[in-house]
């Protein structure tokens, strides 16, 4: 496929500020120019171009703003904010260069401005998470006309990775998830945005402690203010944020988990993408630490993605030379060496791999992510390899956020429900003791909620799957009239409809005998008339 830059990590993040468009982080022809004042590898040539053009668009949303136009204001906001943060991505390789802080602290300024004007309710929040450290989020509430219907929220809680941001983070999260009525509540964590480049909070394998706290808060300060159920909290992360949720999804409160093209092991990514003469010869002692650093320093200088990736993983770890970071990297693994991190998981989970990223290969980590799983059966965990860039093959679904959103939200059942098929016999499962005591007229189809609650004969039990979740009044009407409504056409079915497909599809299951007539009548539409 043709590529805008010639380099694998310039094109990636290229694609990675363009893919935001379709939830108005960016414009096709803003990128496009952005990319023409670009020269392939050129650090300061992309701080420069992406600058540029933030504050264009940001001068754009304030022209728009004055004239009242809050829609075209809150995109240029918002793409102001994307270009922003696009624009310090290439200076990691110094983090102590002002500028990194300045573009990020732009970036955050400009979202503030945006969302205020976004058609759903935004608030900032500070999480604390221990003495003298508190993270930023947002809480991400649906506007009245998304919601679900119920009198509680479902909330994802979003988490970051290696080089996020929580501006960053609402492309991925809250844009596809406001319209289908789920509340976000996203963060930077430590190494992560404002926290790392402001306060010099370094990243942590354990982020269960991090995801334990932010939980807290969440149960403690906006779920009983805003309304949310606590009882459909689900996590989600994309690339290291995908190692990061099934970290924090082993918290009993988390209900389902979104892992997102995640590494198993962090270390053995690195590990896999160096000849193996050298890491193994440096694993076994054999050579320095000293001779490490220089090899990996002569090859930096002549290997941009290179120098960038050891001097952003040098800030975000808080260590001083590529071998600390080998070290700091071993330690961000689901395999503790006497039993695997993923055992602890009880809720459904959806794994993701990218089976076109220049980092890894679906079998390293999302294939033994799903693999690791084995304690959820067959319906409580799901793999998706993503191929092609338009259809998630790219690291963490860059280029193809709609269909990622389409992806981890359509899982959701429409009325928030799960429902499980048991085993059933005719005339022998119905006639057992057990089967007998709970539904005495022996008759299916029967129903047995979780609560104990036993039902037979399908309208009733039609009726209580729809009054039971959160979408009731969109099954079964809001009001008397469009309740009647929809009442006149279950009873049309019952009355009209059922009895006549009951005599062509009873002999079919064994229930009843063949007859020509009854089926010749059917095929001419006789009974339709």
């Amino acid at each position: 496929m043709r590529q805008v830059f010639s380099s694998a990590l310039f094109d990636f993040e290229f694609l990675r500020v363009l893919g935001a468009a379709p939830y108005h982080g960016a414009e096709v022809g803003e990128c496009l120019e952005a990319a023409s004042w670009i020269k392939d590898g050129d650090a300061e040539g992309w701080y420069r171009a992406w600058l540029d053009m933030g504050r264009r668009a940001l001068a754009l949303g304030e022209e728009a703003q004055a004239r009242n136009d809050r829609t075209a204001a809150c995109w240029a906001y918002l793409r102001a904010s994307n270009y922003f943060r696009a624009s310090e991505f290439f200076l990691h390789c110094t983090p102590d260069d002002d500028r990194i802080l300045a573009s990020a602290q732009e970036s955050v300024d400009a979202f503030d401005k945006g969302w205020v004007l976004l058609d759903a309710t935004v608030r900032s929040v500070i999480i604390p998470i221990g003495q003298h450290q508190k993270l930023p989020g947002r809480l991400y509430l649906p506007a009245a006309h998304q919601r679900l219907g119920a009198d509680k929220l479902p909330v994802i809680l979003q988490t970051g990775g290696f080089d996020s941001t929580q501006e960053e983070l609402y492309y991925y999260g809250a844009a596809g998830a406001l319209p289908r009525g789920y509340a976000v509540l996203s963060f930077d964590g430590p190494g992560q945005g404002l926290p790392l480049r402001r306060d010099k909070l370094r990243m942590r394998h354990d982020w269960e402690i991090i995801t334990t706290k932010v939980i807290d808060y969440l149960a403690r300060e906006l779920a009983p203010e805003h309304g949310l159920d606590m009882n459909r909290l689900a996590i989600y992360g994309a690339s290291l944020g995908g190692y990061l949720a099934l970290r924090g999804a082993a918290d009993a409160r988390i209900k389902a988990c979104v892992s997102v093209d995640g590494p198993y092991d962090l270390f053995q990514v690195a590990h896999s993408r160096m000849p193996a003469w050298f890491i193994n010869g440096w694993l076994s002692g054999w050579l320095s630490d000293g001779f490490f650093n220089v090899i990996v320093d002569v090859l930096a200088a002549t290997n941009f993605q290179l120098r960038w990736e050891f001097g952003h993983s040098k800030w975000v770890f808080g260590v001083d030379s590529p071998a600390q970071v080998m070290r700091a990297m071993q330690r961000f693994s689901l395999d503790d060496g006497k039993t695997q991190y993923l055992s602890r998981l009880r809720c459904p989970t959806l794994v993701t791999g990218p089976a076109d990223s220049f980092y890894f290969t679906p079998a390293q980590n999302a294939e033994k992510i799903f693999d690791g799983l084995s304690q959820l059966g067959p319906t409580e965990k799901e793999l998706w390899i993503g191929r092609g860039k338009s259809c998630g093959g790219l690291q963490a679904k860059i280029g193809s956020l709609a269909l990622l959103h389409h992806k981890i939200l359509a899982a959701a059942k429409l009325n928030g429900l799960e429902l499980e098929i048991a085993d059933y016999q005719h005339n022998i499962t119905n006639h057992t003791p057990d089967f007998l005591a709970k539904f005495p007229v022996g008759k299916a189809p029967v129903f047995e909620g979780s609560d104990g609650l036993c039902l037979s004969e399908s309208d009733a039990i039609a009726q209580y799957v729809a009054q039971s979740g959160p979408r009731a009044s969109q099954l079964l009407g809001h009001n008397a009239s469009s309740s009647a409504q929809i009442r006149q056409w279950i009873s049309f079915t019952d009355s009209e409809l059922t009895p006549h497909v009951l005599h062509l599809v009873l002999w079919r299951v064994g229930l009843g005998v063949f007859n020509a007539e009854v089926e010749t009548r059917a095929l001419a539409g006789d009974y339709w008339c």
